[in-house]
């Protein structure tokens, strides 16, 4: 964790603010893997302090996918998590865009990047993949206009 990162832990749990994008290739969608989650997830990281969301997503995908994306500036989906984490609540607030691959960089190019696996999924088939927080999945295939809101809690009663 980088120490202006907008994320603590402490006695009571621990809470991310964090970014994450969209990106589209036509009808597909770019996924993402580290071996610290386990399943697939959109790129993107934690905001840093005196920082946007969006512009900590540009930063995020610059450092991850080494390509400029541009970021919209207003948000698709703000999204409010809450789960279980070694018996004390673990919560995030995820603001998520709709980033298009840019058209001059082959997809391609974020094959085998070191410390993330990427790879593109069709969005009729994004249900069946092992995707986190699957709350959004309905979200994403929908491409509805506007910002959503969603709040989901997931800790065990």
């Amino acid at each position: 964790m980088d120490e202006n990162d907008i994320a603590w832990t402490g006695a009571p749990g621990s809470f991310k603010y964090r970014a994450a994008a969209a990106v589209r290739d036509g009808d597909r969608l770019l996924v993402c893997a580290v071996d610290q989650v386990d399943g697939w997830f959109l790129p993107g990281g934690k905001v840093h302090f005196g920082e946007g969301s969006a512009a900590a997503l540009a930063r995020e995908l610059r450092e991850e996918l080494t390509v400029e994306c541009a970021v919209p500036a207003v948000p698709m989906l703000i999204a409010e998590g809450i789960r279980d984490g070694d018996g004390s609540p673990c919560q995030e607030v995820c603001f998520y865009y709709s980033v298009a691959w840019p058209q001059d960089v082959p997809p391609e190019l974020v094959d085998g990047l070191e410390g993330h696996r990427f790879r593109w999924v069709r969005l009729a088939e994004l249900a069946g993949v092992d995707f986190v927080p699957p709350e959004i999945v309905k979200i994403l295939m929908a491409e509805t206009p506007g910002v959503r809101h969603l709040v989901f809690d997931r800790r065990r009663p």
